[in-house]
């Protein structure tokens, strides 16, 4: 039988699984700022390096196969709980790792452990956050916003005070972060009667008025979230901008997200997720035009829109594809995971490969009218979900 939901909202399992969120996410951001001390450590080419992510990325690929594995065994808990501190423990020991071929084994099991915490994690989040699930989703997404913005600056500080070998001395947080939500989180009860989880196939059929346009709003974003998140920096010093301000763009971005993802979250369950969405498509690739025409003052309020609106969008997305998922909601979940990761991916090479050959400008100008094509997509979003009755 499947997990069921509760009535209201459960702040502390709902932070509890955040913060899970957040420590879990502040280790899978140690690869990047680490990354040239791998580099010069294990005499890798620049081949090997860029492939190290996807080993961590791969194994989401898989999440509609285990989240509907998942739904019918009722292992949400068991893979949240120890999420955090297998993943501490493989991050912590890329400095120790001895070859590239190492490497990459304890990359790839860190990508099982990166799988399962973002398989399971908003699925819980939706079975304790009552009728506020995009409420709830939001801070969810929150957790993962702020560890990408705080741990690169943990990961070059460990590197310079405990050195790449003393990185194991991280661990005990992510093992604790584990062991407190062991104990926070609900366990899984069978209620007579309730509906079995259904097959992968049957529930990507119950969901063909939902996946399509989720997905089209995922590629139409995914454009803008390349641009923004990976060449951002490196378009605004060729704009002739300060290295300062070229780096801190970034920082910029992330924070705002922060906020986006927790008001759109709020927003989306008191006024529906359509209406929510559709105000994202328009203020995302306007606020990126705004970013290639203002200076000064203006950029910054530009960038603020920006990452205000392009990463508001996912937790009310993920929350569309969880109530509409009905007892299935890590398959539901799985297959959103899953098309995200693929898409952004594709994208951001695509993103690279146009900047090659237009040039940057041109190309940001592209991703932000690309970006007003999720519109059409977003007012067919279903707006609220499903009656559970």
């Amino acid at each position: 039988m499947a997990e069921q939901p509760v009535e209201r909202f459960q702040t502390g399992r709902v932070v509890a699984v955040a913060s899970a969120h957040f420590v879990h996410d502040v280790y899978t951001s140690f690869l990047a700022p680490l990354l040239p001390l791998l580099i010069k450590k294990l005499s890798l080419s620049l081949a090997q390096a860029g492939s190290l992510s996807v080993f961590m990325q791969a194994p989401l690929l898989l999440n509609p196969l285990v989240g509907a594995f998942v739904d019918r065994k009722q292992l949400n808990r068991a893979l949240l709980a120890v999420s955090p501190a297998v993943t501490a423990v493989c991050m912590c020991l890329i400095g120790v790792a001895p070859t590239y071929a190492a490497l990459a084994v304890v990359l790839s099991l860190a990508g099982v452990s990166v799988a399962a915490m973002h398989l399971a994690g908003p699925v819980m989040v939706s079975l304790v956050a009552g009728r506020s699930v995009g409420r709830g989703t939001g801070i969810f997404m929150m957790g993962g916003e702020l560890a990408r913005t705080v741990g690169p600056v943990i990961a070059v500080w460990a590197a310079s005070t405990l050195s790449m070998e003393g990185l194991w001395q991280l661990i005990p947080v992510g093992v604790a972060a584990s062991a407190v939500l062991w104990w926070r989180l609900p366990r899984a009860e069978r209620t007579p009667g309730a509906v079995r989880p259904a097959p992968l196939l049957t529930v990507i059929r119950d969901m063909k008025k939902v996946i399509p346009y989720v997905a089209g709003m995922l590629l139409c974003r995914a454009f803008m979230v390349g641009a923004a998140t990976i060449f951002l920096p490196t378009f605004l010093y060729q704009e002739g901008h300060t290295l300062w301000l070229a780096g801190g763009s970034l920082a910029v971005v992330e924070l705002a997200g922060v906020a986006g993802a927790l008001a759109s979250g709020t927003l989306s369950d008191r006024f529906g997720r359509r209406p929510v969405l559709v105000a994202v498509a328009v203020i995302a690739p306007a606020a990126m035009l705004g970013m290639l025409t203002f200076e000064g003052p203006l950029l910054v309020v530009s960038l603020l829109a920006l990452g205000f609106s392009l990463l508001s969008s996912g937790p009310v997305l993920m929350a569309v594809m969880l109530e509409n998922a009905g007892e299935n909601r890590s398959t539901g979940n799985g297959l959103y995971m899953a098309f995200s990761f693929t898409v952004r991916g594709l994208l951001i090479l695509a993103v690279g490969f146009m900047s090659d050959a237009w040039g940057m400008r041109p190309t940001f100008t592209v991703c932000a009218f690309l970006g007003f094509l999720g519109l059409p997509f977003a007012m067919f979003v279903p707006n609220r979900p499903p009656s559970r009755s």
